[in-house]
């Protein structure tokens, strides 16, 4: 154990990320009084370095390195959905996630690439401090290595294979190399493995770090993996990320309810689920009226019912949901199906489940269970790109397909690419790769 933390700690030394730049103006411009909790942060005037090697700095790093994790994982959230088949966009010009056309360099504002960087840089800044002079609880530290986890886990899931992860060595920038698809993944393991060193004194983040594992393997096709991860994940377990309007808002509520720009999705381009008329208890939704095009109807998601709202990034039932494709990767269909039937008795207003006839229908089911269970948390993106690439199914099978609204078509994107005004890195010139 001590050995894993020296590993951890130095790694924290060693690595401060590409995109750190934006450090001394994000996490270290934080107030260092009134930090008793997440939502009482500001960022009125930017802190000298030196001004964070104390406790009380320590806690604002801290503070701000979630703060920002949690809103640029929450803004995944709307542009993964509009990817998937979860939210139709209801702007009055449409939008390039939901049309699926996202050239590489991505359209401006598509993804939020720059946010998600400039978050796992203040992750990285807010470890090394803390590990210097506020170590404990130790638990802090694991939940920025989760937290970090998440990120590298988001841009493997739902970004192009390319994107590089630099680093920070004495005040310099060092670009990275760009990482492929695998090597984010196998990224986001390291790191989640780091914060299970660390969360010792807390199961809560013990336990985030876990599902983020298990999410991880099963997105690699390591199947015993991915259910070893999340075994001791209790099924009540929930880590709900911490969101206000004026620090962290809800991005879902905004896209909908206040910007009337996104809507939830029904059947949409021939492939998509009916999350509207399922009449769903787990996607429960509310007319509003029209969206800002005038044409759509807006369609909220009612337990995002406030910016302050929070979103599950972790669950249980995650962990039974893991553990139910496991079960069918390896060859026992009757207990996935009992795995899913289990989640649904706990829940009210949903009867069991029978076993589909063959294969085809068992994937299916198991996926629209997933989609309806982990419904707007950022999930159902990579879940589709996991029906192409590991279970040979078809991009416009999965993924929104045919006439799109005003005449147009879909495309055939299923990752986003980061813009090309974010490119600093001299070692990235594009996507690696574009495949599932």
């Amino acid at each position: 154990m001590r050995q894993q933390h020296d590993r951890a700690s130095s790694r924290a030394e060693r690595a401060r990320t590409w995109g750190a730049r934006w450090i001394l103006t994000g996490a270290a411009s934080l107030q260092l009084t009134g930090c008793s909790t997440l939502t009482d942060v500001s960022a009125p005037d930017v802190v000298q370095p030196a001004a964070l090697e104390n406790p009380t700095g320590a806690l604002a790093l801290w503070a701000g390195a979630v703060s920002r994790a949690t809103t640029a994982l929450t803004q995944t959230v709307v542009s993964t959905g509009e990817l998937s088949d979860e939210l139709l966009s209801a702007a009055a010009a449409g939008s390039a996630p939901d049309k699926r056309l996202l050239p590489d360099p991505a359209v401006v504002g598509a993804y939020p690439y720059t946010a998600m960087h400039a978050a796992r840089g203040n992750i990285l800044q807010a470890i090394g401090v803390l590990e210097r002079v506020a170590p404990k609880p130790a638990s802090r530290i694991g939940q920025l290595f989760s937290l970090m986890g998440y990120i590298e886990l988001s841009f493997a899931e739902q970004v192009c294979s390319g994107v590089p992860l630099g680093a920070i060595q004495d005040g310099q920038d060092v670009p990275g190399q760009p990482l492929t698809t695998a090597q984010m993944y196998a990224r986001a393991i390291a790191d989640f493995d780091s914060a299970l060193v660390y969360a010792v004194d807390s199961a809560r983040i013990g336990n985030l770090a876990r599902v983020g594992r298990g999410r991880a393997y099963l997105q690699l096709g390591q199947l015993p993996a991915a259910r070893a991860a999340v075994a001791t994940v209790p099924t009540t377990y929930v880590y709900r990320t911490e969101n206000s309007a004026s620090v962290q808002p809800n991005a879902v509520f905004d896209a909908i309810n206040n910007s009337k720009r996104s809507t939830v999705a029904d059947r949409e381009g021939l492939n998509g689920l009916n999350f509207r008329t399922a009449s769903d208890p787990r996607v429960p939704t509310q007319l509003l009226g029209k969206g800002a095009d005038g044409v759509t109807d807006l369609y909220a998601f009612t337990p995002y019912s406030s910016l302050a709202s929070p979103i599950v990034l972790a669950s249980g039932v995650e962990a039974r949901l893991i553990e139910a494709e496991a079960s069918f990767g390896g060859g026992s269909a009757t207990d996935a199906l009992a795995n899913l039937n289990t989640l649904r008795a706990n829940a009210t207003g949903l009867p069991a489940l029978l076993l589909q006839s063959n294969d085809a229908g068992r994937v299916d089911q198991l996926f629209r269970e997933r989609a309806f269970w982990l419904f707007l948390t950022g999930h159902r993106q990579g879940d589709l790109r996991r029906l192409v690439r590991q279970y040979g199914r078809a991009q416009d099978a999965v993924f929104p397909t045919g006439p799109y609204k005003g005449g147009a078509t879909y495309g055939s994107d299923v990752n986003f690419a980061p813009e090309f005004a974010q490119r600093s890195n001299p070692n990235f010139h594009g996507c690696l790769d574009r495949a599932p």
